[in-house]
C-alpha cells in the first residue's frame, strides 16, 4: 500500500520503533512495520523486523478514541464486580499470547467476516 498513509498509522509506526526483535534486540524500523488493511477505526499492520527478518506478527489496532466514561483509566477507577470478577482469572502467560498470535495469524485475509455487523 503505497502512497501517503493515515497520521494514525505514523503513531503505529513511531510506536513499534521503539520496540526491538525478541530474536536480535534490535529496534524495529519504519520499512519493517506495513499497513496491510485500513477499516474505520481499524488498521491492522504487519511488523517484521529488517536486521533478522523474523516476523514480530500482524496487530490490529482500534485508532477510534472512546469516550472516557467507557474504559476504566486505571485498576483503582474499576468497579467492584469488574475487580472481584478479575482478580479471579489467571494471569495472562507468554504461551497466552503466542496462542492468540496463531490464531490471528490463521484467520486469512477474509478475517472480517467474524466480527459481529461487518
Amino acid at each position: 500500500m503505497g502512497g501517503d498513509h493515515p497520521g494514525g498509522f505514523q503513531a503505529i509506526q513511531e510506536y513499534f520503533q521503539q520496540k526491538v526483535c525478541r530474536f536480535c534486540s534490535r529496534q524495529f524500523e519504519q520499512e519493517g512495520i506495513e499497513l496491510l488493511r485500513q477499516e474505520p477505526g481499524v488498521l491492522v499492520v504487519r511488523v517484521t523486523c529488517n536486521s533478522c527478518g523474523h516476523p514480530l506478527g500482524v496487530a490490529i489496532v482500534g485508532t477510534t478514541p472512546k469516550p472516557e466514561k467507557s474504559k476504566p483509566r486505571s485498576y483503582g477507577e474499576w468497579t467492584k464486580k469488574d475487580r472481584s470478577r478479575l482478580s479471579k482469572m489467571p494471569k495472562i502467560t507468554y504461551d497466552d499470547v503466542l496462542t492468540a498470535h496463531q490464531f490471528f495469524q490463521n484467520l486469512g485475509s477474509d478475517w472480517a467476516k467474524y466480527i459481529p455487523g461487518t
